[in-house]
C-alpha cells in the first residue's frame, strides 16, 4: 500500500472519531461558544483539523484493532492456522513472494481496517449524539422522531461495519492461506526443475485469476 492509500484510510477512520469526540463537547459545553461556521471550517483551521484528524484515525485504528482482537481474532483465524506467528509467516510469505497478490492482499486488508474502524465509530457517535439530544436539544422541533431516527440510523451502521469487517476478516485468513500456499508452490524444487515460459504463462494465469475474484 502507497503512502497515499495510508493516509486516506486513516483520515477516512479520525474523520468518525473527530465526530464522537466533538458530540461529547459540545454535550457537556454547550455549542454557544462556537461563534460563526465559517471560521470554524477555514483554510487555516482546516489544515491543522486535518493533522488532528489523522492522528484521531491512527488512535482509533489501534484501538478497534485491539479490542476486535481480543473479541473475534482467535475464533476466526483458528479455521486457517494454528497460530498468530503461523497466519504472520504466511503473510509475509506472499507479500515477499509476490508483489501482485501482496497487493491484492492490502487493498482487503484496508477495507478491512476501515469498517472495523467505523464499526467503533458508530458505536462511540450513537452514545455521544444521545447524549447530545437529551442534554443540548431540549427545544428542538420533533424530537422525539429525530431522535429515533438517526439512533436507528447510526445502529445499523454500526451492524452494517461488524458485519463487513467480519466478512473481510475471514476472506482475508482464507487467501493468505491460499496465496501462501501457491508461492510455496512456485519456490518448490520440483516447480523450478518445470520452469520455464510454461510455468510462467500458469503463474500469470493464476495471479489473473485471483485479481479477478
Amino acid at each position: 500500500m502507497n503512502t497515499t492509500n495510508l493516509f486516506v484510510e486513516l483520515i477516512v477512520i479520525g474523520i468518525g472519531a473527530a465526530t464522537w469526540i466533538a458530540l461529547f463537547v459540545f454535550s457537556f459545553f454547550g455549542i454557544g461558544w462556537v461563534t460563526s461556521l465559517e471560521t470554524l471550517f477555514s483554510f487555516t483551521v482546516l489544515i491543522p483539523a486535518l493533522s488532528v484528524v489523522y492522528v484521531l484515525g491512527i488512535i482509533t485504528d489501534r484501538i478497534a484493532d485491539f479490542c476486535f482482537e481480543k473479541m473475534r481474532g482467535n475464533t476466526l483465524r483458528s479455521k486457517w492456522f494454528q497460530n498468530i506467528n503461523d497466519y504472520y509467516r504466511s503473510r509475509r510469505l506472499v507479500y515477499t513472494g509476490s508483489e501482485r497478490l501482496g497487493d491484492l492482499l492490502e487493498y482487503g486488508r484496508s477495507r478491512m481496517r476501515i469498517c472495523r474502524g467505523w464499526a467503533l465509530n458508530a458505536v462511540l457517535i450513537l452514545v455521544s449524539f444521545n447524549l447530545f439530544m437529551s442534554v443540548q436539544t431540549p427545544q428542538i422541533q420533533n424530537k422525539p422522531l429525530l431522535w429515533l431516527a438517526a439512533s436507528l440510523t447510526l445502529a445499523l451502521f454500526a451492524g452494517g461495519s461488524y458485519f463487513a469487517w467480519l466478512n473481510l476478516t475471514v476472506a482475508e485468513y482464507r487467501k493468505v492461506k491460499q496465496h501462501a500456499e501457491y508461492v510455496s508452490s512456485q519456490r518448490s524444487p520440483s516447480h523450478r526443475h518445470r520452469g520455464g515460459r510454461g510455468g510462467g504463462r500458469e503463474q500469470g494465469r493464476e495471479q489473473g485469476r485471483e485479481q479477478k475474484r
